[in-house]
């Protein structure tokens, strides 16, 4: 990571085997992925200090329940595409899927990715969708491919910046602490 942005430790292979756990470990992630990987740090964060449960990104690699099929086919081998979020929140029976966007995804792949949601949906798998992005552009970009899909129908398609993610885990963190008597009020 760049000097002052944090740090992020993932467990290896050597790692998750020692401890025992169910898991798949991870190999040292290229660069292009530390923004994403630094989100999900993030996002991870935020439903943490609210109290939330989740299945994070390694877990959702071993849970085959919430690997979905896209109707997109891969261009080379006409195979189709797969797709999991990157969370899936647990909250009081509900299971919302969470999607860390910080990428420009083409627009089919987007909407198929979209369509997928509303049939978990529509069938009860997940109960809904939040979309976390990385700038105004990107909330934007999700908002116009909704309005193509319609994931709820009847419901606004919660969408959040990556920033307001980081300033609400900050204020909750530190409300917790009981350090900001301002953010205690």
């Amino acid at each position: 990571m760049v000097r002052g942005e944090g740090s992020l430790f993932f467990a290896t292979r050597k790692g998750v085997l020692v401890l025992g756990l169910p898991l798949i470990g991870c190999t040292t992630p290229a660069p292009t992925w530390w923004a994403h990987d630094s989100a999900c740090a993030w996002t991870a964060a935020w439903m943490t200090v609210r109290g939330r449960n989740y299945l994070g990104p390694r877990e959702l690699l071993v849970d085959t329940e919430y690997s979905g099929r896209l109707d997109l086919l891969q261009r080379i081998s006409g195979r189709p595409l797969g797709h999991r979020p990157d969370f899936v929140g647990l909250n009081n029976g509900n299971r919302i899927a969470i999607e860390v966007e910080l990428a420009a995804k083409s627009r089919p792949r987007l909407d198929s990715i979209l369509r997928m949601h509303r049939d978990w949906i529509t069938a009860g798998k997940t109960n809904g969708l939040v979309y976390i992005c990385g700038n105004e552009e990107g909330r934007r970009r999700i908002q116009r491919a909704n309005e193509r899909v319609n994931v709820m129908p009847g419901y606004s398609l919660r969408i959040e910046l990556l920033d307001w993610i980081k300033e609400q885990t900050r204020t909750e963190f530190e409300r917790a602490r009981g350090g900001d008597e301002a953010a205690a009020a």
